[in-house]
């Protein structure tokens, strides 16, 4: 099988970096010769203007378009910032304090809620970033199929449209999961537009229901394209003496929305959907990526020479992000900063709480120092996660993941069987797998006793199941600073949760607010 903790040779790597590099700088600098430049076709506003056809000439108009599509990811508004570390996992109420919102050194958890006013402008960023990109989507699905005779290299069609066709959904589900309704409560209620057209129409805001339905459209028929046409070499092993012959736009497919990124977002999908039929589509669906154990599998060492705080090999699907380290500094995640009001942190305490110190969480390196930075002072303890820390990810020749920033992990398709299969044992099990894997000791397995009973002893929400606050307990542990904690949160339609900051969480704290500009330039009304 591929190992991708793997040893390779440093200069394809290098390479990559600067080609990376020399892409945006060709999409950030060109200027209008005769043509529309990539960084204006990136820009483009779906109401305001539509690109010339000179993009889409070549396969290397398509390749740099798309290339394009998955750099306007890696922003401190969207998945390298906000909807990962950043505002998402405030939400989640992961940390003691927001860096840059304190008044007098006192910071009121509440205010993260305040879609209105506090987080206006950011709530609005991010929606209209996020539906940028779609209209780029969508604009490059339209040439696609228009220029099809173009893309006459072997896989290169299927492959490109179901990339897009799988991003576009997976960014309209972030979008449901954000400025949607608490769907197990109120599946019918109104939600957000899909724009599956680039032109200036509006585009109603649709039933949560019906959002649902796109999406798993364009899942599946992701999923048809990518079935035959993505690489065998599905995720490549650089130490092939062949692979600096391999078509690289074919490669590294863990950056790419690939085949088992596509299968994963169904899993998600189905899961959150719920129904009857869509829990077993969703176990099915997580049995087939946790089943591909040619290209990753649960990260187990535990040694610190060994360690890889983002677990690279876990990652079906993410990002990477050019220069990291400087964005990361920028915006509030310095590795090396440990003034608390010029970081996130969480203190002591809510540190403990989180990772179970004093009981099974003894011996969970997810809280090893690797990935936190503890620091002891005389009256308080503060605790700095330091999972993005990009030292002893460039080290020397072992790459793991240095610039990345996963969006889909293994674990999660794990807490997927474990939400939905019917046996009770099956779903311990599940669970168990992956804190065994981060070396949670085997004397201190999940029970079954009670498993499905409303669980009183929780010191959090008492109205869930011990399955549910089970599975939530391990999505704090493994996803701390990357996003996903949040959305359980109001999937479940927790009342309350450790650090809130809430006495009683209602659908107005979970759901964040449309922008005004979604009726007054869209023509929508609520």
């Amino acid at each position: 099988s591929i190992n991708r903790n793997y040893t390779f040779k440093k200069g394809y790597y290098e390479i990559f970096i600067i080609c990376m590099k020399q892409i945006i700088y060709i999409l950030l600098t060109t200027t209008m010769l005769g043509l529309m430049s990539c960084s204006d076709w990136l820009d483009v506003s779906p109401k305001t203007s539509i690109p010339t056809d000179k993009q889409f000439e070549s396969e290397s108009g398509f390749k740099d378009a798309l290339t394009g599509i998955y750099l306007k990811l890696g922003t401190t508004t969207l998945y390298a910032g906000d909807l990962t570390y950043a505002y998402l996992d405030e939400l989640a109420g992961l940390y003691s304090d927001y860096p840059g919102y304190n008044t007098n050194a006192v910071f009121d958890q509440s205010i993260v809620f305040d879609y209105e006013n506090m987080f206006l402008s950011k709530k609005n960023g991010i929606y209209s970033t996020m539906y940028n990109i779609i209209a780029n989507i969508n604009n490059f699905l339209e040439y696609v199929d228009k220029n099809k005779d173009v893309l006459v290299t072997e896989r290169y069609y299927e492959t490109m449209k179901g990339e897009a066709l799988g991003l576009r959904a997976f960014l309209h589900f972030d979008l449901l999961r954000m400025f949607g309704p608490v769907y197990k409560e109120h599946p019918a209620s109104k939600a957000i537009p899909y724009r599956i057209a680039f032109d200036k129409d509006a585009t109603p805001v649709l039933p949560a229901s019906e959002v649902v339905d796109a999406i798993l459209k364009d899942l599946n028929d992701a999923e048809k394209l990518l079935k035959e046409s993505d690489p065998l070499d599905f995720f490549t092993d650089q130490t092939d003496e062949d692979f600096i012959d391999k078509n690289h736009f074919l490669v590294n497919r863990e950056f790419r929305m690939n085949l088992y990124a596509v299968k994963a977002m169904l899993a998600r999908v189905y899961c959150y959907k719920g129904d009857a039929e869509s829990k077993g589509l969703a176990t099915e669906y997580a049995k087939q990526v946790i089943a591909a154990s040619k290209y990753f599998t649960l990260y187990k060492s535990q040694t610190a020479s060994n360690y890889n705080s983002i677990r690279y090999a876990e990652q079906i699907f993410g990002i990477t992000v050019n220069e990291f380290s400087n964005l990361l500094i920028g915006n509030y995640m310095d590795m090396e900063n440990t003034n608390t009001q010029q970081h996130f942190y969480l203190d002591g305490d809510k540190f403990k709480f989180f990772y179970e110190t004093a009981d099974a969480g003894n011996t969970d390196w997810r809280k090893n120092t690797e990935m936190f930075e503890v620091i002891n002072g005389a009256s308080r303890t503060d605790v700095f996660c330091r999972k993005y820390n990009q030292k002893p990810l460039n080290g020397g020749y072992v790459y793991s993941g240095a610039n990345a920033v996963p969006l889909i992990r293994l674990p999660e398709m794990y807490y997927i069987v474990a939400e939905w299969v019917p046996s009770a044992s099956e779903s311990a099990d599940a669970l168990n797998t992956v804190r065994f894997a981060r070396g949670i000791s085997y004397s201190d397995e999940i029970p079954t006793t009670g498993y499905d009973d409303l669980d009183n002893t929780s010191e959090e929400d008492k109205n869930q199941t011990k399955r549910i606050n089970e599975i939530m307990k391990e999505y704090r542990k493994e996803y701390f600073a990357e996003g996903q904690l949040f959305y359980f949160l109001k999937a479940h339609n927790y009342s309350t949760y450790y650090g809130c900051g809430i006495e009683t969480m209602t659908e107005a704290h979970y759901q964040m607010t449309l922008p005004d500009d979604e009726y007054i330039f869209g023509n929508n009304s609520k």
